[in-house]
């Protein structure tokens, strides 16, 4: 599976009702193929927030062996 999230200077990009920001990759806004234009206006957005040096980068997971069965 492939995912996306935008990568800056502190982090990732999160994006939240009325802001922006970047926050650890676990808070981070993250989208599949299908939401490659939400990440054009998300980094759009961050640039005039003035977040800068703002790269798309892909995310890989992997299923790995079940750690608890539940």
């Amino acid at each position: 599976m492939k995912l996306f999230a935008l990568k800056c200077d502190g982090g990732y990009l999160k994006k939240a009702p009325s802001v922006i920001q970047c926050v650890p990759i676990e808070k981070a806004t993250v989208v599949s193929e299908s939401g490659l234009e939400e990440m054009e206006s998300l980094a759009a957005a961050a640039k005039k927030a003035g977040i800068t040096n703002i790269f798309l980068i892909e995310l890989v997971v992997t299923e790995g062996q079940c750690l608890k069965r539940f």
